[in-house]
């Protein structure tokens, strides 16, 4: 499965389009869920956290894998490049240290390790 929140029609269309290929199902992530854990989205058991947001907070683009194995997120990834999608700066795998986090928790992971790594270059 993969949780996607991509604004753009084309390119949500896209991705589906690749997941498809492969036989993976894609669940969407709006910013109604942001306090929602991974592990609920993926369950469909609502667990919440409470969660504060800046005013005009915009959720940015994000993929979310969970449960492929590597082989299959290799495949969903070649598929990708070769379909020629525009990239995703936030994508992760879902993991059991990370299937509690709410979706902002993980957003804002994955924003601070990608500005830690262009920090080091």
């Amino acid at each position: 499965m993969i949780l996607m929140h991509i604004d753009s029609g084309g390119k949500k269309a896209a991705i589906r389009r690749v997941a498809e290929q492969i036989g993976e199902t894609v669940t969407p992530i709006s910013y109604n869920e942001l306090n929602c854990t991974l592990f609920s989205l993926h369950t469909g058991k609502p667990v919440t956290k409470e969660v504060k947001l800046a005013p005009l907070y915009q959720m940015p683009e994000l993929l979310v894998f969970v449960g492929m194995s590597e082989a299959r997120l290799d495949q969903f990834l070649d598929a990708y490049k070769a379909a020629g999608i525009e990239p995703v700066a936030l994508k992760a795998v879902a993991t059991l240290h990370n299937s509690n986090w709410t979706v902002f928790e993980l957003i804002e992971a994955l924003k601070a390790e990608r500005a830690g790594f262009g920090a080091h270059k």
